[in-house]
């Protein structure tokens, strides 16, 4: 029984908080919500930034999922503790799925070089990716 009641209340401690999502997307809500399209060519498709779109597409569809929110609202400069709360409307492993994801769709392995706490914006985790996909010399 004390197992059960010990599971029960770490699966809430590790699991999104379903108000900061909704407090999240509330503040979102005034940005147009952009296709994946859309969102590519509004911020990503600069030739000086070179963002490939597979990218783009990847992490539209993933961050959706981890975090419940409208992607496509998403600003680079957007903060990613200070304005869209991810630790808090993630699981609390949404680095080590994005890692594995990561790897699955790319064939990229980041698990030893990613830490979420080094990461500010939206802008600077699309740069880190974008960093593993382009090949360092040796």
């Amino acid at each position: 029984m004390r197992n059960f009641v010990s599971s029960i209340t770490t699966y809430g401690l590790l699991s999104p908080d379903q108000a900061m999502r909704e407090q999240v997307n509330q503040w979102l809500s005034s940005r147009p919500c952009l296709t994946c399209e859309d969102w590519f060519c509004r911020h990503w498709a600069s030739p000086s930034l070179g963002t490939p779109k597979a990218l783009v597409e990847f992490i539209y569809d993933r961050l959706s999922a981890y975090s419940g929110l409208c992607v496509g609202r998403i600003h680079p400069t957007d903060r990613l503790l200070e304005d869209l709360h991810f630790p808090a409307v993630c699981w609390f492993d949404w680095g080590l799925t994005l890692c594995d994801d990561f790897y699955h769709a790319f064939d990229v392995d980041i698990l030893d070089y990613f830490d979420e706490t080094q990461l500010v914006t939206c802008g600077d985790l699309v740069a880190f990716l974008q960093g593993y996909l382009t090949p360092h010399p040796t």
